[in-house]
C-alpha cells in the first residue's frame, strides 16, 4: 500500500502470521516475507491476529519503530475494522467500554474501548436458519485501544459475534456458513488506518474494500460489497499530535 525509506504499509491476508511464535516456527510470516524480499531488517509496530486480514505497518529501523509505537500507545493512530456479525446490534451505534481478561497467564483485567456503528444489515434466507437466526450486520469498529482479541470480544459483548469466530462466535451459524458457502474464515478486516508519518509529518490514510472471499455471503444477505467500507471523517492533522 505504501513504502519509503522509513516504513511500509501492507494488506495482510487472513491466515498469514505477522511473525513467528514458539508453536509455529516454520510457517511463513509477514515479517519473514518482507525481510527476504527487501534483503533488510524490519521491525513490527503492531499486530493482527493470524485469522484477521488487513492493514499493517512495519518500520525499517529501530528508531522509526519506536516513534510509531509511541503513536500507537498514545492513541494517535486511528484504526477501523469491518466485521460481518451474526445478529443486529441494538443500539446501532455506541461505545463499548469493557475490560478484557489479561492473557498468557497474567492475572487481572485490562481496559478496552471500542466505538461501533452498524453500516448495513441483511438476512440470509436459508432453509436451515430460523427467522431469528438469519440476521447479519456489517459493523465498523474503531479500536481506541488495541487489546488482544478486542474486536472479537467486544462484538460478542454486543450480542453479535463475528461470523467465523471459532473461539467466541456462534458455532452452529459458523457451520452453516461453511456448509453453504464454502468459506471458512474470520469475517474481520483491519480496513482503515490513519496516522502521521513519524519523519515527514505527512498524513497517511488507507482504506481497503471488503475481501473478495466475503462476497458470496454478503450478496446472499442482500448486502452490496462495493458499498461497505470503513471511512474517516475529515480531521485536522495537528489534532493527532495533541
Amino acid at each position: 500500500m505504501f513504502e519509503d525509506e522509513d516504513l511500509v504499509v501492507l494488506d495482510k491476508p487472513a491466515e498469514l502470521m505477522v511473525h513467528q511464535n514458539e508453536f509455529e516456527r516454520h510457517e511463513p510470516t509477514c515479517l519473514g516475507i518482507l525481510q527476504k524480499h527487501y534483503g533488510a531488517r524490519f521491525f513490527t509496530v503492531h499486530r493482527l491476529d493470524r485469522k484477521t486480514s488487513g492493514l499493517l505497518v512495519f518500520a525499517r529501523s529501530g528508531d522509526v519503530a519506536g516513534e510509531l509505537a509511541q503513536l500507537f500507545r498514545s492513541q494517535a493512530v486511528e484504526k477501523r475494522y469491518l466485521a460481518l456479525v451474526h445478529g443486529r446490534p441494538q443500539p446501532t451505534h455506541g461505545t463499548i467500554d469493557r475490560p478484557l481478561e489479561k492473557r498468557q497467564g497474567r492475572r487481572g483485567r485490562t481496559g478496552a474501548l471500542t466505538r461501533y456503528r452498524v453500516l448495513a444489515d441483511g438476512r440470509l434466507e436459508l432453509d436451515v436458519l430460523s427467522a431469528d437466526d438469519a440476521a447479519v450486520s456489517i459493523l465498523e469498529l474503531e479500536l481506541v485501544t488495541g487489546r488482544q482479541h478486542q474486536a472479537r470480544l467486544h462484538a460478542r459483548a454486543l450480542g453479535a459475534p463475528i461470523v467465523g469466530d471459532r473461539r467466541y462466535g456462534h458455532r452452529r451459524f459458523n457451520h452453516v456458513i461453511e456448509e453453504h458457502f464454502g468459506v471458512r474464515e474470520l469475517f474481520l478486516q483491519a480496513a482503515a488506518l490513519r496516522f502521521l508519518h513519524p519523519t515527514s509529518g505527512e498524513q497517511l490514510e488507507y482504506t481497503l474494500p471488503t475481501p473478495a472471499s466475503w462476497t458470496p455471503v454478503l450478496q446472499a444477505a442482500g448486502l452490496d460489497p462495493a458499498g461497505l467500507q470503513a471511512g474517516f471523517k475529515p480531521l485536522d492533522p495537528e489534532a493527532l499530535l495533541e
